[in-house]
């Protein structure tokens, strides 16, 4: 559990390293094939980690009940809603960051990183504030370690990995990252809200889920601030 302090920080070199294979890419080859790229990247580096939790959450509204769709969600196939989600899930992705694209290096950049460092902080909300949802599973001693204290040293790493976004937003840097806070805020609360009615409270998959849904949600508003 103390090492959920420093989620923001891992965030902070995901989205780094995807910013900087983006702006690589964009020198050689169309903005579409750098989008793509970095979206084939980002799977790659995480392990489609997140990627899998939104999968087995979306799987889970096909059943009814807690217990019956905790049980789906342990299940490692893959069903209609869990496809029809991940592919709604790349296609918003490519779509957001190639309009991101038209904006310049710097607010694609600054988008990925505010993205990925906020959308890891969501995932130390969620253990802090909602209970877990399975008693016998191994990774309720890691998520019920993590209290108060966790999630105010992680948002401290936040506000600090949040500082090289600014940097690159320029002079309206504040407000932008206001906005990216309050959508996380926004979404992060909406996601515990669905987690305790549909299953009692969370597990590592609405971790996931959460996590990729932040990160849309702030690529969505970055490009939105950006538009005429």
């Amino acid at each position: 559990s103390r090492a959920t302090r420093w989620f923001p920080l891992v965030g902070l070199v995901v989205g780094g390293l995807l910013a900087a294979l983006w702006a690589l890419v964009q020198t050689v080859a169309p903005a579409s094939v750098a989008t793509l790229a970095v979206l084939v990247a980002g799977v790659l580096l995480t392990g489609a980690f997140h990627e899998d939790g939104l999968a087995d959450v979306a799987d889970s509204a096909g059943a009814f009940g807690a217990d019956a769709k905790l049980e789906i969600m342990r299940d490692s196939r893959v069903g209609t809603y869990g496809a029809a989600a991940l592919a709604l899930l790349l296609l918003a992705r490519f779509v957001v960051l190639w309009e991101l694209s038209a904006l310049g290096a710097a607010s694609v950049a600054a988008a990925l990183v505010a993205a990925h460092v906020l959308a890891r902080w969501s995932s130390v909300w969620l253990m802090a504030r909602v209970p877990y949802a399975r008693p016998e599973a191994a990774n309720r001693v890691v998520a019920e370690g993590v209290g108060t204290r966790r999630l105010l040293e992680a948002t401290g790493v936040a506000s600090l990995a949040l500082l090289l976004a600014a940097l690159l937003l320029g002079t309206d840097a504040v407000v932008r990252l206001m906005v990216f806070v309050l959508c996380t805020l926004a979404v992060t609360l909406a996601a515990a809200r669905s987690f305790r009615r549909r299953f009692g409270g969370i597990t590592g998959d609405c971790l996931g889920a959460g996590n990729v849904l932040v990160e849309v949600g702030v690529l969505t508003s970055a490009l939105l601030l950006a538009a005429p």
